[in-house]
């Protein structure tokens, strides 16, 4: 289950989402971990649709 930091276009962390991935490093890779990140931001009402593509995202640890 790894931990993945959302974070602004300043680099300040929003979020930190523990995401469930049954396959994660064979058949899910850290760039569909990032798009469920996304998605979950946008859904939270983190940040808004328009200014969802300004977020970087990191596996934590």
């Amino acid at each position: 289950m790894p931990n993945i930091e959302v974070k602004d276009a300043d680099g300040k962390l929003i979020h930190t989402y523990q995401i469930l991935a049954d396959g994660y490093g064979t058949l899910i890779t850290n760039e569909h971990l990032f798009e469920m990140a996304k998605c979950n931001a946008i859904e939270d009402e983190l940040v808004s649709q328009d200014r969802a593509d300004e977020l970087t995202f990191a596996v934590g640890g």
